[in-house]
């Protein structure tokens, strides 16, 4: 069937119609984008410690001001057991998100449940955040409205080869298994970006790149943080005097372990059958642990 002359002119109007409200729609919605991130630059300050204090409202403690003002390109953080590394480091990473619009971010653990993790700390900051700056996190990603993400990615080097990132933050990377391929896959990652790496753990094993990284003269260019117990206890940091002493009591007849958990220092038990590099390099990733009665029992499957 044959429009007539008239219903086609009526149609012509109604498409530039719709292609004009469409054209103003992306005008207003771009415009509405770049309000947004001029407004986050105005409210972020530009000196990370006041940025915990007025945004995210909580002070810093001098230790966690160390690492929030470091702007070393590589930072490797050796922290003591609950001194809250976790918690400063991804503080750090979202002012960084926050002040420069569009960057790419990748979190890593010992394990991809781990590397999920970091993006739930990440969460609990967001919430501190107005809601219109950021969009609702998954579990795997974070987006903020000015464009910039960080995604949890899987303990892979295979993972990490592809995309072009501005920064990767390895948490607990001493226990990572796969250290060195995983390494050299970060490496030429921030290639083009001439992006960040931070590296974070409590010390396990010497025959590691987290060890060089903290002590090799090859990786002096790295910016190292060391924390203990006596720097992260009350006041000063969260841990409390009393359960410390009753911890340290209780492993008086495991040294070694204390000398990792709580001094942050590299120490191999002298009674153990087997080496914790070879240890580490049993480990796969991609296991998971599932409970499958109220016992706990549980079956590990890939």
């Amino acid at each position: 069937m044959s429009l007539s002359r008239p219903s086609l002119e009526r149609m012509r109007k109604q498409q530039h119609q719709i292609q004009g409200d469409l054209d103003r729609t992306r005008r207003a919605s771009s415009q509405g984008r770049t309000d947004l991130v001029a407004e986050i630059l105005r409210a972020v300050p530009e000196d990370p410690v006041e940025f915990c204090r007025k945004i995210l409202g909580f002070e810093p403690t001098p230790y966690q001001a160390n690492i929030l003002r470091d702007e070393a390109q590589f930072i490797a953080a050796r922290l003591c057991r609950q001194s809250g590394k976790t918690f400063i480091i991804t503080a750090r990473i979202l002012h960084k998100m926050l002040r420069n619009r569009g960057s790419w971010w990748a979190a890593f653990g010992p394990s991809f449940r781990q590397s999920k993790q970091v993006i739930r700390k990440f969460t609990t900051h967001l919430l501190k955040l107005p809601k219109r700056w950021y969009y609702k996190p998954l579990k795997t990603k974070i987006e903020l409205a000015n464009g910039s993400r960080i995604e949890a990615f899987p303990n892979n080097p295979d993972t990490i080869r592809g995309p072009t990132l501005n920064g990767i933050y390895c948490d607990e990377f001493n226990f990572v298994a796969n250290d060195e391929d995983l390494y050299d896959a970060i490496l030429f990652t921030l290639g083009t970006t001439n992006g960040d790496f931070i590296g974070s753990s409590t010390p396990w094993s010497r025959d590691h790149t987290f060890y060089k990284m903290c002590k090799d003269r090859d990786f002096d260019d790295f910016s190292r943080h060391h924390v203990t117990w006596k720097e992260a206890v009350e006041p000063n940091g969260p841990l409390k005097k009393n359960i410390l002493e009753k911890i340290k009591k209780q492993l008086a007849t495991d040294p070694w372990r204390w000398q990792r958990e709580m001094e942050a220092e590299w120490s191999e038990d002298e009674s153990c059958w087997l080496p914790q590099g070879l240890i580490g390099q049993c480990q796969d990733s991609m296991l998971e642990i599932r409970v499958i009665d109220k016992r706990h029992s549980f079956w590990v499957v890939k």
